[in-house]
């Protein structure tokens, strides 16, 4: 079967009670039917800016109200922004080479005025009307409604949703209390419930295009490069993420899904149907007021809030991927912290060397220390001698015992009950720097600088270190918790103890008033 044929027999229930089932069936080829596919080539054409921009200035032609103008009039209209385009002269051969590509690929309609001719060899222009045929029209908006989108942008949208749409179903279900099902003629009623309904699925989708986005950035920091810039962002996300959004739910979900299931009672499912049922009528009698069918689909909207809200549903299932997609940007930002670790242990190595070598006579060449340092990364892991000229022996086949299975054992004791307060390691972390801060650095109006602090032992090394990763990323907010600021100044400063060395940046360590 050809595919014209099969668009003309394939059923138009696409929009019925089962669209899933007549999707299977191949329903949705029918979107093609009776559409003008060239649509497309005006997207790809050489010359699509000077189709758009005529086309857009004969659909403001429309808007007021001359719905079909004259040929040079629509010339005269466009030629100054096609001029401003191009950058040169737009005459009127290549602008009857543009309108003839339009109504060649059947975008634009035109007529002839018959009170216009004056005789039959007249073959000006003049007498021609141009007109957008209805595809056209609504591409052109479609393209004008994109654009407004992208000019109104601005950012992540940082209302509280979830808090949204709480207040949306008790509203709604607020006017399905005081709808009344014997009156069928309740328009204005109906028309609140139906936004109200619609209202709550359309947050429930920015909910969920809020988290594919944030997991989209987490996977896309995992694939890139590190970038300071960048992993700041996603830590100041993550930290959005969970103080802003997932307490939110978990005290927000106990109140949505009890109105979700109100919704979903008899009752209001009746009440529900009818307020579709009067809005499909007054759909059908002002078709150019509304645009999209009101069927099945939409109806079925509360059963998708159940299954997206209740526990173990596609809310719940959303955050395990995120979850999952955060340990992994953990375990990137440990594995680059430990490289950083490593090539600054390496580099101290290599400088306490270079500072033995300038101790060395101008005669005395530490020759294998160069060519150990200049070589290139090699591991030896063959076990067996061997050189340019004797071969090593062949490695001797290993022999597999097989295994016995064992049952497993618990080796884990009963922990004991303890009267401490739950702490968490980072908030014990917290505790031992405050109480070192307190112990080692002097309080003063102006904040203490970290070139006064008394170095004892190796260990306040690694408080220090400590110090500057709670105050200088996630702007402070970890050093904040235990009343804290840091403030980075200009010049480094030596810290020593015995044989060990600090060299940082001088800071500021400042005491905030707020109490704990």
């Amino acid at each position: 079967m050809q595919v014209d044929d099969f668009l003309q027999e394939t059923n138009s229930d696409l929009f019925g009670s089962a669209p899933v089932q007549a999707f299977d069936r191949g329903a949705a080829a029918r979107l093609l039917l009776n559409r003008n596919r060239q649509l497309g080539a005006l997207l790809v054409a050489d010359r699509s800016v000077y189709y758009v921009q005529i086309l857009y200035r004969m659909l403001l032609f429309k808007r007021e109200h001359e719905l079909e103008p004259l040929y040079e009039d629509i010339y005269r209209a466009v030629s100054p922004a096609q001029e401003i385009v191009g950058g040169g002269e737009y005459d009127l051969p290549q602008y009857r080479q543009d309108m003839d590509q339009l109504r060649d690929w059947g975008l634009v309609t035109f007529r002839i005025e018959k009170e216009r001719l004056r005789g039959y060899r007249d073959n000006r222009k003049k007498k021609f009307r141009y007109g957008l045929s209805e595809e056209c029209d609504q591409f052109v908006q479609w393209l004008e409604s994109r654009l407004l989108a992208d000019l109104e942008d601005r950012g992540h949208d940082t209302r509280d949703l979830l808090q949204d749409v709480c207040g949306t179903l008790n509203e709604l279900l607020r006017l399905l209390h005081h709808l009344r099902k014997e009156d069928g003629e309740q328009t204005e009623e109906a028309r609140r419930i139906v936004f109200q309904l619609v209202k709550s699925d359309e947050l429930t989708r920015a909910i969920t295009l809020s988290l594919i986005e944030l997991n989209g950035r987490l996977l896309h920091f995992l694939l890139s490069r590190y970038n300071m810039e960048e992993t700041r962002q996603v830590i100041s996300e993550l930290d959005s993420y969970v103080h802003s959004f997932l307490q939110r739910l978990y005290s927000l979900r106990q109140e949505i899904v009890p109105l979700i299931e109100r919704l979903l009672q008899d009752n209001n499912r009746q009440k529900i149907d009818l307020c579709f049922t009067v809005m499909e009528r007054e759909r059908l009698q002002t078709p150019h007021l509304f645009q999209v069918s009101l069927g099945p689909a939409r109806r079925a909207i509360g059963d998708r809030l159940h299954d997206f809200y209740i526990e173990d549903g596609k809310l719940d299932r959303l955050h395990q991927r995120i979850g999952a997609s955060v340990i992994k940007v953990w375990q990137k930002l440990h594995s680059h912290l430990r490289e950083l670790e490593r090539k600054n242990n390496r580099l101290l190595d290599i400088g306490e060397r270079i500072k033995d070598m300038t101790g060395l006579s101008e005669e005395t060449v530490p020759s294998a220390f160069l060519a150990e340092l200049l070589a290139p990364a090699a591991m030896c892991g063959d076990m067996h001698y061997w050189d340019f000229l004797q071969k090593a022996d062949p490695p001797e086949p290993r022999r597999v015992l097989p295994q016995k299975e064992v049952p497993a054992g618990n080796y884990l004791r009963r922990k004991k009950a303890s009267t401490k307060p739950v702490q968490s390691m980072d908030e014990a972390r917290l505790e031992e720097l405050r109480q070192w801060l307190a112990a080692r650095m002097a309080s003063e109006p102006g904040g203490a600088r970290i070139s006064q602090v008394s170095v004892e032992e190796f260990g306040d090394f690694a408080r220090i270190m400590e110090l500057a990763r709670a105050g200088l990323l996630n702007s402070g907010n970890r050093l904040a918790r235990i009343d804290y600021r840091l403030a980075d100044l200009a010049g480094e400063v030596v810290l020593e103890s015995g044989e060990q060395r600090l060299t940082l940046r001088e800071m500021v360590v400042e005491q905030l008033s707020r109490q704990r």
